[in-house]
């Protein structure tokens, strides 16, 4: 997605692995991008396309009862993961031993 508000800020791209049990992250990059970046919105990196999974604000007291915008974290996962998560979704709902109660008759 392309967006143009003019208004930009620090946001930090985390992209999550899940290997043996253990979840693990690696830190991309700090990028400054469009404050309105959020979930299902994508990134371009390199020659890398990534999809916004997650987007969490981070915020400091600036003082008169107000709030600012500090920093973005931004969880993401590479397009083409997403693409293959999605289609292996699709195969599992759709597989007929997943539609009845009981185990599929081997022969």
């Amino acid at each position: 997605k392309t967006k143009n508000s003019g208004s930009t800020t620090a946001s930090r791209l985390i992209q999550s692995n899940h290997k043996d049990g253990k979840d693990t992250s690696t830190v991309l990059g700090e990028f400054q991008l469009d404050k309105s970046t959020t979930s299902g919105d994508i990134i371009v990196v390199g020659d890398k396309e990534y999809q916004v999974q997650t987007a969490r604000c981070q915020y400091k007291y600036a003082g008169g009862k107000r709030f600012v915008m500090v920093r973005k974290i931004l969880e993401v996962k590479e397009v083409t993961r997403v693409h293959k998560e999605e289609a292996l979704m699709r195969q599992y709902k759709s597989s007929p031993s997943r539609l009845s109660n009981h185990p599929p008759n081997l022969e």
